[in-house]
C-alpha cells in the first residue's frame, strides 16, 4: 500500500507543470498570435500604412468640353465647341506635412498595436499565475483534508475509552465538512480561473488544464533608475502619443499651408465644327485661389490644430508622470511581496509546524484540547496559503513591471 501510495503521488507530480516564465512566454505567443484584438489592431497598423501610400502631391487634373450658343458669324470667328484642361500645381508645403502625418500615425499604430499586445501578454500572465495559485491552495486544502482524516480515526480511537468525551469526534466530523466544502469551492474557483485563461488564448473554454505550480524563485528586480529609462524608452503607449505628438504638429503644419494660395495651369482649345472653314485657336492660362476672403476660416482651422497640439503634448507629459507613479508602485509591491514570501518560508512556516506538532503529540497524551491542535493547524494552512499567495503576487508584480516597460511581449524593433 506504501509502495502504490509514493507511485501514485509520485504521478501526479509529474503531471504538474511549473508556471515558469518560459512556459507564460509560449502562452503569451499564443494569445498574441490568435487574439481577435491583437488581430484587430494590426488590421488598423495596415489601414494606416496604406493611408501613408494615400497622401497625393499632385491632384487630379480637370477635363472640360462645351459648346458655344451664339450666332453663326460668332460661332465661325471664336469656334463653336470649347476643350479644357486644367492642372493645379503640386502644394510642395502642405505634401510634406501630409506626409508627416500619415508617418506619424502610422508609427502610432504600431505603437498601440504593440501596447494591445503588451495588455493581453499581461493578463495571460496573470490568469496562470491565478490557476497556478489555485492549484497550491488546492493542494494545501487536500492535504488538509488528509490530515484531518486521520485525525478523526485517531480520535474515534480515544472515543473508546471508557473515560473519553465524544465531542471531539463531533468537532472533528463538524471541522471535516467545513473543509471539505471549502476545497470544493476552490476546484469551483479554479474552473472559472481555467476558462479564462482559455479564452484568452482562444481555446474551448472547457480545455483541460494539468495542475500547476509556482516558481519558487522569482525574476530579479531591476534598479529603480534602469526601469525608469526603459519605461521612457519602450513603453508603447508613451511611444504611441509621441507619434500623437508628432501627427498633431504636422496636421498644423498643414492648416497653415492651406492658407497658401493654389495654383494651376490650364489650356482651352477652340474649333468650329461645320462649313469649309475651319479655324481652330489654342489658349493657356494661369490661375490662382483668393484664400484671403476665407481668412478668419483658416485662422481657425491653425487655432484648433495647435491647440489639439498642445493638448497631445500635455497628455504625453500626464501619461509620464502616471506610469512613473506605477512603476514606483510596482517595485514597493514586488519587494514586499519578495519579503512576505521569504519570512513565511525562513520564519513563520518552521516554527508554526512545529508548534503543531508539539500540541498534537501532547492532545494524543491528553495534554492538550483538540481545540488548540485545530486552531494551530488552521494557523498553519492560513499560513501555507498566505505564503503561496505572497509569492504569487510577487510574479504577479514581475510580470506587471516587465509589460510596463514594453518587455513582456516579443515585438518589432521601431
Amino acid at each position: 500500500m506504501l509502495a502504490l501510495a509514493f507511485a501514485v503521488a509520485a504521478q501526479s507530480a509529474d503531471s504538474t507543470t511549473q508556471a515558469s516564465p518560459i512556459f507564460i512566454q509560449r502562452l503569451v505567443s499564443e494569445a498574441v498570435t490568435k487574439h481577435p484584438k491583437v488581430g484587430a489592431a494590426e488590421a488598423r497598423t495596415q489601414a494606416a500604412t496604406s493611408a501613408v501610400r494615400g497622401v497625393r502631391l499632385w491632384q487630379d487634373p480637370q477635363v472640360g468640353l462645351g459648346m458655344m450658343a451664339a450666332n453663326n458669324m460668332n460661332r465661325r470667328v471664336n469656334g463653336d465647341i470649347l476643350a479644357s484642361i486644367d492642372q493645379p500645381l503640386p502644394r510642395l508645403s502642405l505634401y510634406k506635412a501630409e506626409k508627416r502625418k500619415a508617418n506619424a500615425d502610422e508609427l502610432a499604430q504600431k505603437a498601440t498595436q504593440r501596447q494591445t499586445a503588451n495588455e493581453l501578454g499581461l493578463s495571460v500572465a496573470q490568469a496562470v499565475l491565478e490557476l497556478a495559485l489555485a492549484d497550491e491552495v488546492i493542494r494545501l486544502q487536500a492535504e488538509n483534508l488528509a490530515w484531518l482524516g486521520a485525525i478523526v480515526k485517531t480520535a474515534e480511537e480515544r472515543a473508546k475509552n471508557p473515560n473519553a468525551t465524544a465531542t471531539e469526534t463531533l468537532r472533528l466530523e463538524s471541522e471535516f465538512a467545513v473543509r471539505t466544502q471549502t476545497l470544493a469551492s476552490a476546484k469551483r474557483q479554479r474552473a472559472q480561473f481555467a476558462t479564462t485563461l482559455n479564452l484568452l488564448l482562444v481555446r474551448p473554454p472547457e480545455a483541460p488544464w494539468s495542475p500547476l505550480i509556482l516558481p519558487v524563485q522569482a525574476e530579479e528586480i531591476f534598479n529603480s533608475i534602469a526601469l525608469k529609462v526603459r519605461l521612457e524608452r519602450d513603453n508603447p503607449q508613451l511611444d504611441a502619443m509621441r507619434h500623437q505628438v508628432e501627427g498633431a504638429q504636422a496636421e498644423a503644419d498643414a492648416a497653415r499651408a492651406r492658407k497658401k494660395p493654389v495654383f494651376s495651369l490650364g489650356t482651352q482649345y477652340f474649333t468650329y465644327s461645320r462649313g469649309t472653314l475651319n479655324d481652330s485657336m489654342l489658349v493657356f492660362g494661369f490661375k490662382m485661389t483668393l484664400p484671403w476672403f476665407n481668412s478668419r476660416v483658416y485662422k481657425a482651422d491653425i487655432e484648433r490644430a495647435e491647440n489639439l497640439r498642445a493638448a497631445s503634448q500635455k497628455d504625453l507629459d500626464a501619461e509620464q508622470r502616471e506610469l512613473y507613479t506605477q512603476l514606483t508602485a510596482l517595485i514597493t509591491e514586488a519587494k514586499n511581496q519578495e519579503k512576505l514570501a521569504e519570512a513565511y518560508t525562513d520564519e513563520v512556516l518552521p516554527k508554526t509546524e512545529q508548534a503543531l506538532a508539539t500540541l498534537q503529540n501532547a492532545w494524543v497524551s491528553s495534554r492538550a484540547t483538540l481545540l488548540e491542535v485545530l486552531d494551530a493547524r488552521r494557523l498553519l494552512l492560513d499560513a501555507r496559503q498566505e505564503q503561496k499567495r505572497a509569492l504569487a503576487a510577487r510574479h504577479a508584480a514581475s510580470y506587471s513591471l516587465s509589460a510596463l516597460v514594453g518587455g513582456l511581449t516579443k515585438t518589432p524593433a521601431h
